[in-house]
């Protein structure tokens, strides 16, 4: 018997440990021959080390039978045996992608979708024909899946198919997908589509608003600032979180070369100063005293800002501590030096420091 097939044979062993260490060797040998028994093994094997270390040793055998093998189990009707599947695809690398074009022509929507899952641990740069089928995917969910790992590769190069996609925002879930791809792309053009998407963002439910403002504050610059600062009066309670991270998104993306500021409408700085000491949570709170920082050249602002030095919340203290160190105003050195000095919370403590 050679060792290839006492190997094999031990993969039926009744015993778990005889059996991983047979999975071990059989991806030792590296040889073709090995794959088909340890893929045989792996849908009845009960134990998920032993599953583990077929895994493993599929990775190790330097064979397409591999790969193939790893398409075809992932119809597979368990979930840990999909997955391993995926990562398996995932480890052959660019290897794997004439593989996963065909499975992703010729699978079903469940396969298609999980081709989308392999390619999103794969770099190269003919994944670019398996983005553009998925994009075009009789299923919402293998299109929401596509659109999603794009915007994590961040693949401007799809940013007009996805805006095309979000012309037709009848699936909710996949204009959102849509929204957040589109923002982190950064593509310019993005901005311009969208709002002639949305062009009553005010009126959009809960579900687009969100996604929408991150892309006003990923890729807007003056107009938008003061479209979302006008949001705010209006607005109710459970929308000033969104609008203000994102006044605030949009303002630090320029660094020290800030936009324009306009002069404050006097209802947003009421508004802005009565959520410092509101019932809102405290992150909302937060978010106020950094949104209200903006303009803390104006002494009723910076005095404002000042007092928030003392409040009970110690969120709203470290964003009073950031506003006015942000605003590098020699002045109040000596002032946040005081505070520190008096200060028992860490967070607070850093924040004044810094």
């Amino acid at each position: 018997m050679s060792s290839l097939d006492e190997y094999a044979e031990k993969l039926t062993s009744p015993d778990e440990t005889v059996r991983t260490y047979a999975a071990e060797d059989l991806g030792y040998l590296n040889v073709p021959a090995a794959v088909a028994p340890l893929l045989s093994r792996l849908p009845v094997e009960t134990s998920a080390a032993v599953r583990m270390a077929i895994f493993q040793a599929l990775i190790r055998i330097d064979s397409d039978q591999t790969i193939a093998g790893a398409i075809q189990l992932l119809s597979n009707e368990e979930t840990q045996i999909r997955n391993l599947a995926v990562g398996l695809l995932q480890r052959k690398n660019d290897r794997a992608i004439p593989f996963l074009k065909k499975a992703m022509h010729e699978g079903g929507r469940d396969t298609r979708k999980l081709v989308l899952d392999a390619l999103s641990g794969i770099q190269h740069t003919s994944i670019a024909e398996i983005y553009a089928a998925a994009l075009s995917d009789e299923d919402p969910n293998v299109v929401i899946t596509a659109v999603e790992n794009l915007g994590n590769l961040r693949a401007a190069q799809f940013a007009s198919a996805i805006e095309a996609l979000l012309k037709d925002h009848s699936h909710p879930m996949l204009a959102a997908a849509c929204l957040e791809a589109l923002a982190v792309m950064g593509n310019p053009s993005s901005l311009l589509a969208i709002k002639r998407c949305f062009p009553k963002i005010t009126e959009l439910p809960q579900f687009f608003f969100t996604p929408c403002l991150k892309v006003l504050a990923a890729l807007g610059g003056e107009i938008e600032f003061q479209e979302l600062l006008d949001l705010l009066p209006p607005t109710t309670p459970q929308r000033y979180p969104a609008i203000l991270s994102n006044l605030l998104t949009l303002h630090d993306r320029f660094g020290h070369q800030r936009i324009a500021l306009p002069d404050p409408n006097p209802k947003v700085l009421t508004l802005l100063k009565s959520l410092v000491d509101s019932n809102e949570p405290a992150a909302c709170r937060y978010l106020a005293v950094r949104v209200l920082g903006f303009w803390v050249q104006r002494d009723d602002v910076s005095a404002s800002l000042v007092s928030c030095l003392t409040n009970l919340e110690r969120f709203v203290r470290i964003g009073a501590a950031e506003a006015l160190r942000a605003s590098n105003r020699s002045e109040f050195d000596s002032l946040l030096a005081s505070h520190e000095a008096q200060e028992s919370h860490d967070e607070v403590h850093q924040a004044l420091i810094r």
